[in-house]
């Protein structure tokens, strides 16, 4: 019998009792034998478990409702048995009653046991789990361009996402020239689309060169406008050296990094400097890269530099190559497919001159097409010998595959049009396109990821998500789309090709403050262009000469420099719907307020800033925004944004619907005054590291549907004012390691449908009132706390959905 009575304990009375009626059944255990058996068994099995945990909790000071709970389901127990002591031995309807009803706390008991042995299985964890959440977030942060130091550039190593073809022989000639002593730095030379930033992620995963330089392999894109210092400090840091990048010159972070790399000695540096581009800065660096000491330097350029030694001609594939390279592009996404004649194959892959980039554009445009499209394909490029290897003619091939688009998807060409918009070599938010379609398009989130997954199967568009199921939730702050440069390239060539006052889409890119000749000699003469897009370096001195484009919908400023001020040109702009200024380099650019500007555009619908440092949004002199519908801000320092308004936020904006706050990494608070915002629909509040409070005020959201608080890890609690959000259908708290507990009167959002909370290993209990979310549909959280929903609110367990997904972070490389 339970014979090992507990003292001393918050739960001692109840099992001593227990333990004293199972001893004391004696003969009349035979009428019950075999399920009393069973009894004994799990209290003996629990024991020493509960004492463990009470212990604990009182130690630790933590809550005892678990424990309180079974406190009340052993005296349930004790109750039961002593009637079971009355039960007669003739007395077979009583004596069958009671045994289904200690069936039944057997069933209890066991699952009380469950939940114990998973309590004592997190408590154990649950500095582990933290510290990985912790260290995840922080990779992440470290990872992305500007968040921990503003002169971070990414020196991972890339991925491979992607089997190779043909590039076998030419790593082992790369390991043959690089690995010769007295060769410190070896250029790959081609011409875009060949597979030269491929070949050099593929010689960095090498067996052979991972073995020679360990964890000193750094892989940097430095595209056509190298930041020298930027780069020199970034690697000094990656190798273990930190410095203040406000501090030293060009030559002095050079001095450094040949320090830190002799410290190294002698195990040896390998840097990768990826898509270099001709001219005096970037002969400036690889002069300075081709003196480090203890170090193999390898860059990809579509330019020699003869003046750094000798070069790697990349060659285009040979034709076997060629013709599995084609095959493979062809085939995917389909698991069966019938290629046509040989003969048409063939004529195709001579036609792509074997460029990997054309191959792989064309085999996704042609894959699951009739026939007579192969044919025709194949027709137009072997006729005249129309690709003879130049970038040209390479850009022709390519214009081909968006010829190919049928005429009914029309809106697929336009939005690679509008991808030119952009600085290469630049990682272009989901979100930020979705608005531009919005306006361009008249289309819905899911129509404009819709149109990015078609271009991404035709080859046209790479797209990177942080997590694989981010658009099931509508979701894309963290996706983004990338393009090869020779795609980019082309999206602007094409846009070139009309005259400047026939362009429905204006791309200007400045230099210092040389603007195009065009710009001069029209000057007062209109342009027609819906799209407008501003690309201006950090020498800009933000003196704007006049422009007349009254038709413009879409404003997208690229700045580059540290402060910028907003062109006096869009006061004109009467039919602004969508104003974007992302800033392109890693420090945030401060913008100068001109409130008078703002006022002008009286249409405006949407505001989206990337890495810009906001001083005041509101102001006494600004009129109410009546058209907004949106507000993002990302990688932006809004922390004084809207604090001391001087005019009440919800009278500026009237009319809200959506504010986003992504990597906002000085807020601290959500700002009172945006809770006055009583329009707001869609509030997302996601990846703010140092968020550590919401307000009470909060609960004025009453039109509030969607709330993301997704990753905001120093968030402690949520205030009980979100239970008055009648409305809300979404709540996203995942990754949120610092909550533990929901609100008490949870259960009071009657409409919630899907609660997110998997990754909130503090979560130590929920409130009873979740069992009244009667329209909750689903429940994403992990394993741990799945048994927590079953044993507080038995009737969700079958909306609970395990999170099971992988974080996916090549969108760090």
């Amino acid at each position: 019998m339970a014979g090992a009575l507990i003292g001393g304990a918050a739960l001692g009375v109840p099992f001593n009792e227990l333990a004293t009626l199972l001893k004391n059944f004696g003969e009349r255990a035979w009428s019950f034998n075999s399920v009393l058996n069973e009894t004994e068994s799990k209290v003996n099995d629990i024991i020493p478990l509960v004492k463990e945990i009470d212990g604990l909790n009182e130690s630790l000071d933590y809550p005892r409702e678990e424990t309180e709970k079974l406190k009340n389901l052993l005296e349930y127990a004790g109750k039961l048995l002593r009637r079971c002591l009355r039960v007669g031995k003739a007395d077979l309807i009583r004596k069958s009653s009671h045994t289904e009803k200690l069936r039944e706390l057997n069933a209890r008991i066991k699952s009380f046991s469950d939940v114990v042995l998973f309590q004592t299985s997190r408590d154990g964890k649950k500095t582990l789990s933290l510290v990985t959440e912790i260290k995840e977030v922080v990779r992440r942060l470290d990872s992305k361009s500007g968040l921990s130091n503003p002169v971070d550039l990414v020196v991972t190593v890339p991925v491979i996402s992607e089997e190779s073809v043909g590039l076998e022989k030419p790593v082992e000639k790369l390991k043959a020239k690089l690995f010769r002593d007295g060769v410190r730095l070896l250029v790959v030379t081609a011409p875009g689309g060949c597979g030269k930033s491929t070949l050099a992620e593929i010689f960095c995963h090498d067996k052979q060169v991972k073995n020679k330089f360990q964890r000193n392999i750094l892989f940097l894109v430095v595209s056509s406008k190298p930041e020298t210092k930027r780069i020199l400090i970034s690697i000094i840091q990656r190798l273990g050296g930190p410095i203040e990048s406000g501090s030293v010159s060009d030559d002095e972070a050079f001095r450094l990094l040949e320090v830190r790399v002799g410290e190294l000695s002698p195990n040896p540096v390998l840097i990768v400097l990826d898509d270099v581009w001709d001219g005096s800065e970037s002969n400036k660096l690889l002069e300075k890269f081709s003196r480090l000491p203890n170090c193999k330097v390898l860059v990809t350029s579509r330019f020699k530099f003869p003046a750094f030694g000798e070069s790697y001609d990349l060659e285009p594939l040979d034709h076997k190559d060629a013709m599995e390279l084609f095959r493979r592009w062809a085939s995917r996404g389909n698991r069966v497919l019938q290629f046509p004649d040989e003969r048409i194959v063939e004529k195709i892959v001579r036609g792509c001159k074997r460029f990997p980039l054309a191959l792989k554009v064309i085999a996704g445009s042609l894959s699951g097409r009739a026939t007579s499209v192969w044919e025709v394909t194949g027709r137009k490029l072997s006729r005249g010998d129309s690709i003879l290897g130049s970038e040209k003619e390479l850009q022709k091939c390519l214009k081909d595959t968006l010829d190919a688009i049928p005429d009914d998807k029309i809106v697929l060409k336009e939005c690679f049009m509008d991808l030119g918009s952009f600085p290469e070599d630049q990682r272009i938010r989901a979100a930020t396109f979705i608005d531009i379609c919005a306006v361009l398009y008249e289309q819905d989130e899911c129509e404009t990821m819709s149109n990015l997954d078609e271009l991404f199967t035709r080859t046209l568009v790479n797209t990177v998500s942080l997590r694989n199921k981010a658009h099931e939730d509508d979701y894309y702050s963290e996706s983004y789309i990338t393009q090869h440069d020779v795609l980019r390239e082309l999206a602007v060539l094409l846009t070139n090709e009309q005259p400047v006052d026939q362009r429905t889409r204006l791309l200007v890119d400045i230099n210092k403050n040389e603007f195009p000749k065009w710009w001069s000699v029209r000057q007062m003469q209109p342009v027609k262009a819906r799209l407008l897009s501003i690309t201006t370096d950090e020498k800009f001195s933000s003196c704007w000469p006049d422009m007349e484009a009254p038709e413009v919908e879409v404003l997208i400023l690229n700045p580059g420099s540290e402060t910028y001020k907003l062109p006096d040109f869009a006061k004109k702009m009467n039919r602004l719907k969508a104003l974007i200024v992302r800033n392109y380099r890693s420090f945030p650019t401060e913008l100068t307020s001109d409130y008078q500007l703002i006022n002008c555009l009286s249409r405006l619908e949407r505001i989206s800033l990337e890495r810009i440092s906001i001083s005041s949004f509101i102001d006494q002199n600004l009129k109410p925004l009546w058209h907004l519908k949106k507000l993002s801000f990302f990688m932006c320092k809004i922390d004084k944004a809207f604090t001391d308004c001087s005019t009440q936020i919800s009278y500026m904006l009237p009319n809200l619907l959506e504010i986003s706050i992504d990597f906002c990494n000085d807020l601290v608070a959500f700002p009172v005054g945006l809770c006055e915002v009583v329009t707001l629909e869609k509030l997302s509040i996601t990846n703010c590291h140092i968020l550590s409070s919401l307000p009470e005020e909060i609960g004025q959201l009453i039109n509030l549907k969607i709330l993301r608080l997704r990753s905001c890890i120093h968030l402690e609690k949520l205030p009980e004012s979100i239970s008055r959000l009648r409305e809300l259908v979404y709540l996203d708290i995942s990754h949120c390691v610092g909550l533990t507990k929901l609100p008490d009167k949870i259960g009071n959002l009657q409409k919630l449908e899907k609660l997110n909370m998997w990754s909130c290993p503090n979560m130590r209990k929920l409130p009873k009132s979740v069992g009244n979310l009667k329209n909750l549909k689903e429940v994403v959280c992990e394993s741990e706390m799945k048994i927590w929903v079953n044993f507080v609110a038995p009737r969700l367990g079958n909306v609970v959905k395990e999170h099971k997904e992988e974080i996916n972070l090549d969108f760090l490389n």
